[in-house]
């Protein structure tokens, strides 16, 4: 039985999307016959598409991580929508820049398997791919993922009572995890926010702007003085570990002290409700691996094989024909 079949043209300037191209052609045989088809056709069918500026234009990394959970025609679904395509119509998605098809690898539509992805564009080294990792029936175990990554360092470093290089690697975590929250921004420091929207500092007795100040001391040089800190602008605050729970909080030089392991455990409850934040707001998973994939690892290190090896075959573009949703 005949359907329309479509070829996609995904127009990038820089990393940014907000045109998509379309060419409809009505076709009878097999999928695979349709997808041959569609890609015989992409140079001329380039030269003759409708365009359509979308509402919600997208970046190339978000394309990408949409792609890594097989989501990828998500983000311009409503070019299908005003085709009246159905629910899974069959297509070939293509990125061009600079008026060109531009693309590296083929994949049908589905979660992207990085492996093969990497063996494709002959890369000569591997990794373990985090997300397939970190994924079971239930979902992405972020819990076990942030634990690995972060908390196995810093209960190593803190229990042989390296409680300096404990708190920059503590510190450090809540960089990232800001990080994947909000983005590269300045105002205010993600680290902030991040806290001020998941912790409760109230019962340590600090505030994040001075743990903040705490953090540039001793990330950058290893003390407690900051720029704001030693301008008297912020409260000079350090840490503490073991003595009597009614410790003076105070020291002799004005210095106020927390507990270490109070702020472990504080850091803990936030990172379950930021966690749980994506059980309630599912669309926040794409953003997440979109800055995860950028994350290193010492339970994920590149393995790089030496010696000669054989080229890659050229890729091709990605082929989809999306399940329903």
């Amino acid at each position: 039985m005949a359907e329309y079949i479509y070829n996609i043209f995904l127009f990038f300037e820089n990393t940014l999307c907000s045109t998509v191209g379309y060419v409809v052609h009505v076709h009878e045989g097999t999928d695979k016959q349709g997808c041959e088809f569609l890609k015989a056709h992409l140079e001329e069918d380039l030269l003759k598409a409708k365009k359509k500026t979308l509402k919600t234009p997208f970046t190339l990394p978000e394309h990408n991580a949409r792609c890594r959970l097989g989501e990828g025609h998500y983000l311009y679904d409503e070019v299908f929508v005003e085709l009246n395509a159905g629910r899974a119509p069959l297509f070939v998605a293509t990125p061009v820049k600079d008026g060109k098809l531009s693309y590296e690898y083929s994949s049908q539509h589905g979660p992207l398997n990085i492996k093969d992805l990497a063996s494709k564009l002959g890369q000569d080294g591997s990794t373990v791919d985090w997300l397939v990792k970190y994924t079971n029936d239930d979902g992405i175990n972020l819990s076990q993922l942030v634990n690995d990554d972060y908390f196995v360092a810093i209960k190593l470093t803190f229990n042989a009572g390296l409680y300096v290089s404990a708190m920059k690697l503590l510190v450090s975590c809540i960089d990232s995890l800001a990080y994947i929250e909000y983005g590269n921004v300045r105002n205010p420091p993600p680290f902030m926010r991040w806290l001020d929207t998941y912790a409760n500092l109230a019962p340590l007795g600090i505030t994040s702007e001075e743990l903040w100040e705490l953090r540039n001391g001793i990330l950058h040089m290893t003390n407690i003085n900051s720029a704001a800190v030693s301008k008297n602008k912020i409260r000079r605050i350090s840490f503490r570990v073991g003595g009597t729970v009614d410790y003076p909080r105070v020291g002799t030089e004005g210095v106020y002290y927390f507990d270490f392991y109070d702020l472990i455990r504080t850091l803990a409850q936030a990172q379950g409700l930021w966690i749980e934040s994506y059980n309630n707001d599912r669309d926040k998973f794409a953003k997440f691996i979109e800055r995860y994939d950028e994350t290193i690892s010492d339970s994920r290190p590149l393995v790089v094989l030496l010696g000669d090896t054989e080229p890659s075959p050229n890729a091709e573009q990605n082929v989809s024909k999306p399940q329903p949703a």
